[in-house]
């Protein structure tokens, strides 16, 4: 019960369904695409194409350890570490108590950043078969990925799936 419960975590902290027991993202493998800065952080309702109508939180950004972390409260992302997987898109990594989390960030000039993490029952099961992922076996929902090159996989092949319905679940503005 208590690993369901971490996985919830993680997922609701990242947003993310796809986690691993280990990190894919190691402090020399990070990538930085986003200046220090102070930024504000609007989230995106569920239909993941309207925006909250006003920032849930504005703070200052900075990096600590291979990470972006903030000493302002309450940043949701604190401790998310990137790597790239394609021009200007991110794999986002973000530890919670036991696992790891995963989700996708895409970074356009001028410090604005869209961040999504595609839940494992919205890819289609072919991905999932073609990358050996599979469901947790009793928390639905969530998949275990322990292998760098099978998240990198699932991930491009979602957003090739997805097209130009990729939702937004939230955004990251420079504002200074």
């Amino acid at each position: 019960m208590r690993t369901a419960f971490v996985i919830f975590m993680a997922a609701a902290l990242l947003g993310g369904c796809f986690y691993s027991e280990d990190a894919l993202i190691s402090r020399g493998q990070a990538d930085f695409p986003l200046e220090t800065g102070t930024y504000s952080h609007t989230p995106y309702l569920a239909d993941g194409v309207t925006p909250f109508d006003r920032p849930a939180w504005t703070g200052q950004i900075d990096r600590s350890w291979g990470r972006y972390v903030s000493r302002d409260e309450g940043f949701p992302h604190d401790g998310a570490r990137l790597r790239q997987i394609a021009d200007g898109l991110y794999i986002a990594q973000r530890r919670d108590e036991e696992n790891w989390s995963y989700g996708l960030i895409r970074v356009f000039p001028g410090g604005v950043a869209t961040y999504h993490a595609p839940e494992c029952r919205n890819v289609e099961a072919a991905i999932l078969e073609r990358y050996d992922v599979t469901e947790h076996e009793t928390e639905r929902g969530y998949c275990r990925v322990d292998d760098w090159d099978r998240l990198v996989g699932v991930m491009l092949s979602y957003i090739d799936a997805m097209g130009e319905d990729l939702p937004i679940d939230g955004v990251y503005r420079r504002i200074d």
